[in-house]
């Protein structure tokens, strides 16, 4: 066999494909029947070429528009539309085309490889090869293992792969691979959000990229494309039936008026000129001296609390340290900001009630509302109009932004001290409504939990997730590293007020509390949901 890819489809992504591989080396032929397609395709590629300095990747490309019926490729790729007729029909005719040794691969994001294996002849050598868009750019493929593929296409799968300059990782024939499955609840998390009214889509991407995501969720549907998004929610809604899959009705309302985001001109943001105004948050710079009027109390246990207490100190001279609830009594008669941060993962709603008792009418109470219900906790109390509702969920010193709890009960002049406290340790923040886990923790919790689910379910080892949603998705740290930052205790009980609210499906997988401990979470089969 020869040293040629054939591509079928020769749009963005089949063209991106090409010019890979032929900057690899390799000879490539695309099928592309439609010759407006083709032209666009033979442009791009001569655009990157050109772009690399090396003209001569264009003339390793040639096309054509239809499959040949014999061909001595070493590899077919097909990258037609994501409809499972057609890509069935495609690899069954590039099977008759190849020979019986060559590799057959998909770039479908969402199907099942082996249903489309059993297409073909010889279905040991199909397998999944997952681009991610664009080719030229995105570092990682997801190797998608059938049941029926064979160890050798596995083997030299991996080799092509790497010689195009990508990595690969890993993933079984189960919905959405391992990317678009763990991260469905970074879009449908936030169209509930949204649909809810927890903020505006405008903070709520506000506070995503605050937290170390590069775009906020309704911008990257709106560039992914609000119909392509949606069909991949579909799909993977339909083949598991779970119903934290479950698309959204107001994506479904959009994609049905044609507002599909850039591609249209219109999606969640208006796009003018081919751009929308971002809303930026104003985090504003640690304060230049330390407030010396307010009496800051800070309640709390183990690294976050301490964490919070250094970074106050900064900001506040006057900043008492309680690391223990026996001695609270003693010392805070002269606050006039209780900050109680808790454990991280034990609701503190008798604590607050108690330490009521010892706190003059003036001074504020902030609590962490990730682990505790600011709105239980508030009827309990006799001056609930005093309480507000802050979420850091990981490390201060990773995030820009703080959720703070616009609940009924607290004041304006409890909301707007909040803000100013935060904003004198160089944070910005956001009103958002009391929900379990408000934005960010029901998020990133969820994001983690999927993750956990995937290796319990031996969709992908934890480095191999955690690295392809870095290279694949882009998100600051691997969702498993991530969650040990968070920790497994405080996602659980983030996940669990989750769970009573949206129902079990939602539930921390049992082996989230693997977060806790120094050893990678291995798969266990007894694990799963």
């Amino acid at each position: 066999m020869a040293e040629r890819i054939l591509i079928a489809g020769g749009g963005t992504m089949g063209a991106g494909i090409a010019f890979v591989a032929a900057k690899a080396g390799y000879e490539v032929e695309i099928v592309e029947p439609q010759e407006a397609v083709r032209e666009r395709a033979l442009l791009e590629i001569a655009r990157q070429s050109e772009r690399s300095g090396d003209p001569s990747i264009g003339r390793r490309v040639a096309f054509t528009n239809a499959i040949p019926p014999r061909s001595d490729a070493m590899l077919a790729i097909e990258a037609v539309s994501e409809r499972f007729e057609i890509k069935r029909d495609v690899l069954a005719a590039l099977a008759e085309a190849l020979p019986p040794d060559a590799l057959l691969a998909t770039n479908t994001s969402s199907l099942s490889v082996g249903e489309l294996a059993d297409a073909v002849t010889h279905p040991e050598r199909v397998l999944g090869l997952h681009f991610f868009n664009p080719p030229v750019r995105m570092q990682l493929v997801e190797i998608v293992r059938a049941p029926q593929t064979g160890d050798d296409t596995l083997e030299r799968a991996f080799e092509i792969v790497e010689r195009l300059g990508k990595t690969p990782v890993l993933a079984a024939d189960t919905p959405g691979f391992i990317v678009n499955r763990v991260a469905r609840p970074y879009y449908l998390q936030a169209l509930r959000a949204l649909e809810r009214g927890v903020a505006s889509m405008e903070e709520l991407d506000a506070l995503a990229r605050a937290a170390g995501f590069r775009m906020g969720p309704f911008e990257l549907m709106d560039l992914i494309g609000l119909d392509v998004n949606l069909a991949t929610s579909e799909s993977i809604y339909e083949r598991t039936q779970a119903p934290r899959f479950e698309p959204a009705e107001l994506q479904r309302g959009m994609v049905a008026e044609g507002l599909l985001g850039r591609k249209s001109g219109a999606g969640f943001y208006s796009y003018r000129d081919g751009k929308a105004e971002r809303f930026e948050l104003d985090v504003p710079a640690p304060a230049a001296e330390p407030n010396d009027e307010e009496i800051v109390a800070i309640v709390g246990f183990g690294n976050r609390a301490d964490e919070l207490a250094d970074m106050v100190a900064q900001g506040y001279r006057n900043v008492l340290r309680i690391d223990n609830d026996e001695f609270i009594d003693e010392v805070l008669a002269e606050a006039t900001i209780l900050i109680d941060a808790g454990d991280g993962s034990s609701d503190r709603g008798d604590a607050i009630v108690r330490l009521e008792a010892s706190l003059e009418p003036e001074c504020v109470i902030f609590t962490d509302a990730y682990a505790t219900n600011v709105a239980a906790c508030a009827a309990r109390l006799r001056h609930p109009e005093r309480l507000a509702g802050f979420g850091v969920l990981g490390s201060l010193s990773d995030v820009d932004a703080v959720e703070i709890v616009n609940s009924q009960n607290a004041s304006d002049d409890a909301l707007e001290l909040a803000q100013e406290l935060f904003a004198t340790i160089g944070m910005a923040s956001v009103l958002v409504e009391d929900v379990p886990g408000l934005f960010l923790g029901r998020t990133i919790g969820s994001i983690v939990n999927e993750a956990m689910i995937a290796v319990a379910q031996e969709v992908a080892t934890p480095e191999d997730i955690d690295e392809a949603m870095h290279l694949g998705a882009n998100y600051p740290v691997g969702p498993i590293a991530w969650g040990r930052e968070i920790g497994g205790t405080r996602l659980r009980r983030i996940l669990k007020r989750l769970a009573d609210a949206e129902g079990d499906d939602f539930a921390a997988h049992r082996s989230i509390w693997l977060l806790d401990m120094e050893e990678s979470p291995a798969p266990e089969e007894s694990l799963q949901q």
